[in-house]
């Protein structure tokens, strides 16, 4: 398409777009910073150093990590200050870190404080889309979570650059969609591409990582449940940002409407009803007015609908908690003393305490399992906790170490296959997912289980099973079983403890040289 102007042809949005591009000397530099920093995957220490290094040589970024690690989404139960990038890596975790990195770098490129606040609008959309994506990926598959987060945010880069460089255009389009017209259709008749197109164009020259790029794809009217991790990325992105758009055109109070339109199209190949859907987005509009506070957008987040009051959301406090793990039955958790609550934080700040110490001692990975173990078991209450680490010589899962029973016979008795099987515990592993079972007497339960558990652990009556995965990969998981039926799951603080305590380990395996874990 020429780009030549001519005074009785001036140029249409899409050449207008193509002019900026390549006039704006600032977009080669972001996108270089962007693709650096989402080709740090291997999350071995180098590139946790890298990641640390990247944040640090950026003042405001490191600021605003910070508060994202200190706020109500992320923030434990110990009130311990997050003062150091180091620390937020340890508690977040690498991919985590990662993200909101990414997600920053386009906030100071793409939305600074004088854009108008139509395109902060824009941008607080592109939020809402990357926090649904994670959302849905911690139930369907967990372990590409982060990376749904991170296509979810880049898929809207082509609808904010379109709001940067051709704003007129960009705001018929979105009264186009506020009137009923399917975004795609209404980008293309009034700036000549769609916003997939536009995203494909812009960071095509990036060299985004490959399985980033695949997400950005176009998704199928009617999609069909995937069966490659890389996949459901693609999907749960192209949700993500379905339901921003529909969260904008019907108002962000208007989840079960929008719902039941995201149901139509991606219900079942996500495998989630309505219902589930309506959790999703309720959950994804709650951390994203966090993570909106915490980057610093203090504008409203979203345009209101027809005869729908403008949400507010400047100065609102949301009690975000970390979610019980996929696999877990909502219950009503069991109200619990303060003293009892104080006695599990300080258990729990004890058993931080000591894996950092051990951390910055480089006393090796064994060291970081055990002391995680022994916290696993006391913050969950649970009779007894193994962690069984991935050992690629015997092509086997073997217990690593224990509290609660005696290691040694069952490190003579038990080395679970790497290679998929068809049991609970695989079927937990391959998917990266939390599997909690409150009675194995079912007989759904019962049948699925591994060969060696029962005759390893005659007490079970119920289990918590934690994988542990590094970059797509499960390098363990925790066992912590009860002796009673009917175990809940567990409540918030303890899902808090879990999530922490499994930071580290991965942390500590993502740092450990190879030939040592």
């Amino acid at each position: 398409m020429s780009l030549e102007r001519t005074e009785s042809a001036p140029l249409t949005p899409m050449q207008r777009i193509r002019e900026a591009l390549r006039d704006d000397i600032g977009l080669p530099a972001l996108g270089q910073s962007v693709a650096t920093v989402a080709r740090m995957t291997d999350g071995d220490s180098d590139t946790v150093d890298q990641l640390a290094q990247a944040i640090l040589s950026d003042v405001s970024l490191t600021q605003r990590i910070l508060r994202c690690a200190n706020s109500p989404l992320y923030r434990t139960r110990d009130a311990v200050p997050v003062t150091t990038v180091s620390r937020a890596l340890v508690l977040l975790g690498f991919d985590q870190v990662r993200s909101l990195a990414l997600s920053m770098m386009l906030v100071d490129k793409l939305v600074p404080g004088d854009r108008p606040g139509s395109i902060r609008r824009d941008f607080a959309q592109a939020l809402g889309a990357s926090t649904v994506a994670r959302c849905t990926l911690r139930r369907c598959w967990p372990s590409c979570a982060e990376e749904g987060a991170i296509a979810g945010m880049f898929r809207s880069i082509g609808r904010l650059v379109a709001s940067v460089y051709v704003p007129d255009a960009t705001a018929a389009v979105r009264a186009e969609v506020l009137a009923g017209t399917p975004e795609p259709q209404a980008a293309r008749k009034l700036i000549g591409r769609t916003y997939e197109d536009i995203t494909r164009e812009v960071v095509g020259s990036w060299g985004l990582p490959q399985r980033i790029e695949h997400a950005l794809k176009a998704c199928p009217p009617r999609p069909t449940a995937p069966r490659l991790s890389i996949d459901w990325v693609l999907l749960a992105s192209a949700f993500g940002d379905e339901s921003a758009v529909l969260t904008r055109r019907h108002g962000p109070e208007s989840h079960e409407r929008t719902a039941a339109m995201l149901t139509r199209r991606f219900g079942e190949a996500l495998g989630l009803d309505a219902e589930a859907i309506t959790e999703i987005l309720v959950q994804g509009q709650r951390e994203s007015l966090v993570l909106a506070q915490a980057i610093g957008l203090d504008a409203s987040m979203y345009d209101a609908a027809p005869g729908t009051p403008q949400s507010e959301t400047s100065g609102v406090t949301v009690d975000a908690t970390a979610a019980t793990p996929p696999d877990a039955a909502p219950v009503i958790a069991p109200a619990r003393s303060a003293s009892a609550v104080a006695d599990a934080d300080r258990r729990l700040l004890g058993s931080l305490s000591k894996i950092s110490e051990a951390m910055a001692g480089a006393q090796g990975v064994h060291r970081v399992v055990q002391l995680a173990t022994e916290g696993m078991r006391s913050a969950l209450g649970a009779r007894s906790a193994v962690y069984f680490a991935r050992d690629d010589a015997a092509s086997a899962f073997r217990p690593r170490s224990a509290d609660g029973c005696d290691l040694t016979a069952l490190r003579e008795r038990i080395a679970m296959p790497v290679q998929y099987a068809p049991d609970l515990f695989h079927a937990a592993l391959a998917r990266g997912a939390d599997l909690h079972i409150a009675d194995i007497a079912t007989e759904s339960v019962r049948t699925r289980l591994p060969a060696w558990l029962l005759p390893c652990f005659p007490g079970v009556r119920g289990f918590l099973l934690l994988p542990v995965t590094v970059d797509a990969r499960p390098m363990g998981f925790f066992y912590c079983e009860h002796d009673q039926p009917g175990a809940a799951p567990p409540t918030p603080e303890q899902a808090d403890a879990i999530r922490l305590l499994r930071n580290q380990v991965v942390l500590a395996l993502r740092t450990e040289p190879a030939g040592t874990r």
